[in-house]
């Protein structure tokens, strides 16, 4: 399996990356992609003896990740942060038989927090209203926390193993996200294409979490959430309002 990492100006999460063994251990290939980073993101990632496509400007997440998948030839390609650690070297291997069940699209293993805790990773897709609540009150809505290997609405894309023909079929990222919400989108558009999106809570790896969306009501990353998240509802207006998901359709 390869992997592919998007990094743009992550120099301090990127080096963690790229000196975890057990991660190096698990792919066939590793691909950063870096999106002009004035850090020495690339210049690092080179040392370490990975591959490098050095993009010209950062025009996005979702932009990157689909020029670092499209490069990759494996048929399960797995995206990752630079901010996630692998304790074990089967992660990967864990996560593919998966897709055993021609159906799946897309597989993700539980995050955990620095502290152990495990993060909402798992969740319907958020309403205005969950999201005003999780920001204001900082409460969760929707969180999904199954105790089995459950399809589900989206998954945080923090770490996530994709088939490649899935992939290419819902046409990658869309690329109008530059950040914040193309996740929630490309699990939305795999499943309305028929492709199940799996969370398995029993592979678990190391997110180092910084939630820099909700650090300040008025800086930037709050400011390219509600963008993303006005872009998202135009896109999808049936999500603006959430029936009650039942377990029934958690299986």
């Amino acid at each position: 399996m390869d992997a592919v990492v998007v990094s743009y100006n992550s120099a301090h999460d990127l080096g963690g990356l790229l000196a975890c063994a057990p991660l190096r251990a698990s792919f066939r290939s590793l691909t950063v992609v870096d999106s002009a980073s004035t850090d020495g993101s690339a210049e690092m990632a080179e040392r370490a003896g990975v591959e490098v496509i050095r993009r010209s400007s950062n025009d996005g997440f979702g932009a990157a990740a689909n020029t670092g998948i499209r490069s990759t030839s494996s048929s399960l390609v797995a995206l990752l942060n630079p901010d996630i650690r692998f304790s074990h070297d089967d992660v990967p291997a864990r996560l593919a038989h998966r897709f055993a069940d021609p159906r799946v699209g897309l597989a993700a293993p539980k995050l955990l927090l620095p502290g152990g805790m495990a993060q909402d990773s798992a969740r319907a897709v958020p309403t205005p209203l969950d999201l005003i609540l999780r920001r204001r009150l900082q409460r969760v809505r929707g969180a999904i926390r199954p105790a089995q290997v459950a399809t589900v609405p989206w998954v945080v894309g923090a770490c996530v193993v994709l088939r490649r023909c899935a992939f290419d079929d819902v046409g990658g990222f869309d690329e109008r996200f530059f950040l914040y919400f193309e996740d929630v989108d490309l699990c939305v558009r795999l499943s309305h294409a028929g492709w199940k999106v799996l969370m398995d809570p029993e592979v678990s790896v190391l997110h180092h979490h910084r939630a820099a969306s909700r650090k300040s009501i008025f800086g930037r990353s709050t400011r390219q959430h509600v963008r993303s998240a006005i872009r998202f509802y135009r896109t999808h207006p049936y999500h603006i309002f959430r029936p009650r998901i039942s377990q029934k359709q958690l299986c």
